[in-house]
Formats: structure tokens, C-alpha cells, sequence
């Protein structure tokens, strides 16, 4: 009997790893707490002088129920703070266009305008969209708990929402900052039916002149 509560502790015991181990990033390690600290500072400092971005971006989804990602390409510019330009190429064409308070999307000849102010699940999911830009949010205690990791060549911060309306958006999201600049190379999205989208930023060009008429609504 005691050779089986001992056999059984063991089994629980590799078991409790396995799911700790399984929480860590392939590649990726946890922060110490030092290295944190530096990230948190590094975030900060990054989110608040960048001005300006332009990049090309690979979007991969994938989705429980196919085999196969759904795979599309574009083209992003930001200008701080809340001007944004997301436009899809391939494969197919559509664009939503954000400047300050106001959310155009455009697919073809149809032209949707919506006050963002107006509608708090829009606001959140702009605000997330910001965050997964330039970093800025995601150390919001108040908003999301935080997870860092560090890796060669990248490191990485895993937040997860704390508020219902946020938890209903998204289970986790994970963002990955160039060691060299602390620019974000990537980011991933894991939705609440466990679904994954991985957007790869490329090609950055970052506070470069951006003409305001990038983001008009006209």
C-alpha cells in the first residue's frame, strides 16, 4: 500500500511539471526578476518615443475545425498615439483605418464609420491593438497579470486579462520584443475557444514621416 501512495505521489509529481513546463515558450526561459525589471523599463521607454511606424505583417490563423492556417499578408502605419492604418493585400483586400476616435473599415466600395467612444467592446479591442503595436497597456496591473521571458535572439511578455469584458475578447496574448531594439517582432492571440492568430511584423521602418492623410477617413 505504501509502495503505491509513493508511486502515485511520483506520478503527480512529474505530472505538475510537465504542465509548469508546458507553460514555458519553446525556446524561451522565465525572466529572473532583474531581467523583468529591465523589460518593464525597456517597454516603457520603447512605447513612449516611438512616434512613428511602418512594417509589412504575415497573418497566420489557425482555426480548431480546419487543417489547414488561413495565411494573409499587408500592410500596417501607426503614428502615436492613436492614429492607425491596418490593410489587408492578400488574399483579399480590406482595411480599417483608426484616427483618434473614429474606426473606418473598408472592404471595396463600402465605407463603415464607427465612434469608437461610443462603443466600449471597440475601445478595449483598439486599445489591444495599440498595445500589440508599441507595447504601450500591457504592464496594466490593473488590467492584465504578466508572464516574461527571455530568449536569444527575442524576449517575450504573455499577458492575460483580469477584467470579464477583456476575458471575453481573448485568453491570452503574447508579444515578442527584438533584443536590439525592443521594437515587436510578433504577436499572438489566443482566443477563448482556443483558436491562435500569429501576426509577424517585417520590414519595420520606425519614426520615419508619416503624412496624416494615411489615416483621413475621407
Amino acid at each position: 500500500m505504501n509502495h503505491f501512495i509513493i508511486k502515485l505521489v511520483s506520478l503527480s509529481f512529474c505530472l505538475s511539471l510537465l504542465a509548469v513546463n508546458a507553460q514555458i515558450p519553446a525556446g524561451f526561459k522565465p525572466a529572473t526578476e532583474t531581467q523583468q525589471k529591465e523589460m518593464m523599463q525597456k517597454i516603457s521607454e520603447v512605447s513612449t518615443h516611438l512616434k512613428t511606424l511602418r512594417c509589412d505583417f504575415l497573418q497566420k490563423k489557425t482555426i480548431s475545425i480546419l487543417a489547414d492556417e488561413m495565411i494573409a499578408e499587408g500592410k500596417m502605419f501607426f503614428k502615436q498615439k492613436d492614429k492607425l492604418r491596418w490593410e489587408y493585400t492578400k488574399p483579399f483586400q480590406y482595411e480599417f483605418v483608426m484616427n483618434g476616435s473614429q474606426l473606418m473599415t473598408i472592404a471595396g466600395d463600402i465605407k463603415n464609420i464607427i465612434d469608437v467612444n461610443s462603443n466600449n467592446a471597440f475601445r478595449e479591442i483598439c486599445k489591444i491593438i495599440i498595445s500589440g503595436i508599441n507595447g504601450s497597456g500591457i504592464l496594466d496591473s490593473s488590467r492584465f497579470s504578466a508572464k516574461f521571458f527571455v530568449g536569444t535572439n527575442e524576449n517575450r511578455v504573455t499577458i492575460v486579462p483580469k477584467q470579464k469584458e477583456l476575458k471575453q475578447m481573448f485568453k491570452e496574448m503574447s508579444i515578442c520584443f527584438s533584443k536590439i531594439n525592443y521594437a515587436v517582432n510578433s504577436v499572438e492571440i489566443t482566443e477563448t475557444n482556443g483558436d491562435k492568430t500569429v501576426i509577424e511584423m517585417k520590414n519595420q521602418q520606425i519614426n520615419k514621416e508619416l503624412n496624416d492623410e494615411i489615416f483621413s477617413n475621407k
